[in-house]
């Protein structure tokens, strides 16, 4: 039997929610319900541990129950009716550590474009004017992770659950997860050894291909001469291996124009 949401091109956008009832979503490993009540707004999620299929997909259903086995539920509570919920993908709000499968050697003079996967959350917001931002809920919640020379120098990211690619059609392409090219130029007159990147997740902007994958700008990452600092560049354009792109959302954080120059072990391990 078909239903109204099997042509959606799309798992975020606009959904209407009539009184009494409610949407599921299943993208990747998580189960969201929504429910709306007589002024209040009803939210339960959880996730499978079948997190690394690489064939998962996505689907919206109509509900009208949200059952007590989901993991986390919320309420919130309005005077105002609104029956508008604005569903839309973010990067996550850390950096994202990714590694290749095999560390790898770069050469003095060489460079190499990796491809990196990430994971992604839905904002929840109602339609309002302005809209009203309700939660975010990670669609595959990645571990916890520190990037740093020291426990005393460094940040907490996010490990990354998959490897990243050299050769993008060896990276899985997930409706849940966002792909980002990380371009990797040695400069430097010794070799560089890459065991781990760091890559800026709330610095990048999101697009959509015409296929529905999930993109953000290339990344140019530079091991300058001075060994000791690194070089990171983000484009302000979507990356050209993406046919028909279209923004989807702006970066959370906001970078100096141009490059900016990090600390060579706060970008590679």
């Amino acid at each position: 039997m078909t239903t109204e949401f099997d042509n959606l091109p799309h798992w975020w956008g606009s959904f209407i929610f009539p009184y009494e009832q409610g949407l599921q979503w299943r993208i990747g490993p998580l189960t969201l319900i929504v429910c709306h009540r007589n002024g209040e707004w009803h939210l339960g999620h959880q996730r499978s541990e079948n997190s690394g299929d690489p064939e998962m997909t996505w689907e919206v259903c109509r509900t009208e129950e949200l059952p007590d086995t989901l993991d986390k539920h919320s309420r919130y509570i309005f005077g105002k009716a609104v029956k508008e919920l604005l569903v839309t993908p973010r990067l996550a709000d850390r950096p994202v550590i990714s590694r290749p499968r095999i560390p790898f050697n770069l050469t003095a003079g060489e460079e190499v474009t990796l491809y990196v996967s990430s994971p992604l959350w839905l904002e929840l917001a109602l339609g309002a004017s302005p809209p009203i931002k309700l939660e975010e809920v990670s669609i595959q919640r990645p571990s916890d992770t520190w990037f740093g020379p020291s426990t005393l120098e460094g940040e907490l990211c996010y490990a990354s659950a998959t490897h990243c690619r050299i050769h993008l059609d060896e990276l899985p392409q997930r409706a849940h997860r966002a792909i980002t090219p990380v371009l990797i130029r040695n400069q430097a007159d010794t070799t560089l050894t890459v065991e781990r990147l760091n890559l800026p997740a709330p610095l990048l902007s999101l697009y959509v291909c015409a296929e529905g994958q999930l993109w953000t700008p290339r990344v140019t990452l530079i091991r300058g001469r001075d060994e000791d600092m690194a070089e990171l560049k983000i484009d302000d354009k979507p990356p050209e291996e993406i046919n028909s792109p279209r923004l989807l959302g702006a970066p959370r954080q906001t970078a100096h124009v141009g490059a900016l120059i990090r600390a060579f072990n706060a970008v590679f391990s």
